[in-house]
């Protein structure tokens, strides 16, 4: 039977991403799209209509009650999804949840041990996880030991004052997953007219470092992932809106001066983007009964990177205060 899913946002980001991948998913009947809200009804009902949900809405109350979701999809502005999730945890519904986990490490560790003590199962949409390129990183780390890792992370024109925690989350989280978590961090913020920029050393437990660049207003757009092991390396470029049709796009393989493997972009962009990937892991661990591959709390660690950064940390990373 489809999983019957429940949607709460309407915005910019849920008709570029959101929307096509569950209506594609529904196409292919691995859910029903029982109901969207949004405060702006107009808007819940032009979503509807784009991407054909049942029903519209702007009574999250009424929309939960009519709908009897399976799954609750929470695709809202960062400073309201704490106070939403919150109010949603205890229905004990699981949660598929736009990316980053409330607006501060604070929000996201509470959010964090609510989720513990309700026992709901969370999916927090950091999408580079199921991006085909960084799976074949990560695949490659597996039989490779990595002992260095960068990542530049560069746009142009994004000149919002918590770039850091709002958008560079996503590459910390990127590393987390490659290489692990670090142990320590060294940040330098370097303040331009418009913006910060950022540049980052992390320190691992197994002695392994990387290096992490944040530039918002850099001139190029372009998301790229670099993994080295002994006599061996990877690299993976992020596919548009990431990175600049420009660039070489796709992920290769080094080792001995000798390109091993290259893998050009599928030109799905909701394959490329990781959107179809994060949902298929979410509906898993809910179908098989199986842990969140990208819970709460460990998003919570990956918020716990992007704070550190925005604040300019350097020093030995602290435990985080839950289970």
């Amino acid at each position: 039977m489809p999983l019957r899913i429940a949607h709460i946002g309407a915005g910019e980001w849920s008709r570029f991403a959101h929307g096509p991948t569950l209506r594609r998913l529904a196409q292919e009947g691995v859910v029903s799209l029982e109901s969207i809200c949004d405060l702006q009804l107009d808007r819940a009902h032009q979503f509807r209509h784009l991407f054909h949900y049942r029903h519209a809405t702007d009574n999250l109350h009424e929309m939960l009650a009519e709908a009897r979701p399976d799954a609750i999809v929470c695709a809202i502005a960062p400073p309201a999804t704490a106070g939403l999730v919150h109010s949603l945890l205890p229905l004990r519904v699981p949660l598929f949840i736009e990316k980053p986990p409330g607006i501060s490490l604070d929000e996201a560790v509470s959010l964090a041990s609510a989720s513990a003590s309700t026992g709901t199962l969370t999916f927090v949409a950091f999408n580079r996880r199921a991006i085909p390129s960084i799976l074949r990183l990560k695949q490659w780390s597996a039989d490779h030991p990595v002992h260095f890792g960068r990542v530049e992370m560069l746009r142009t024109g994004r000149l919002e004052p918590r770039f850091a925690i709002e958008t560079g989350i996503h590459a910390l989280d990127a590393i987390r997953f490659l290489m692990g978590d670090p142990v320590s961090m060294e940040t330098r913020v370097h303040q331009s007219s418009a913006c910060c920029d950022y540049s980052v050393r992390m320190e691992f437990e197994n002695a392994a470092t990387a290096e992490l660049v944040l530039i918002p207003n850099s001139g190029l757009r372009r998301e790229s992932y670099l993994l080295f092991s002994a006599g061996g390396a990877v690299e993976a470029t992020l596919t548009p809106p990431y990175s600049s049709p420009l660039c070489h796009l796709g992920d290769s393989e080094w080792s001995g001066e000798k390109l091993i493997a290259q893998n050009p972009p599928t030109n799905d962009d909701l394959v490329d983007g990781g959107f179809i990937g994060e949902y298929r892991q979410f509906f898993r661990s809910l179908t098989e009964g199986k842990p969140s591959t990208c819970s709460l709390s460990d998003a919570a660690r990956s918020m716990q990177l992007a704070e550190a950064v925005q604040n300019g940390f350097s020093g030995r990373l602290p435990p985080l205060p839950f289970r």
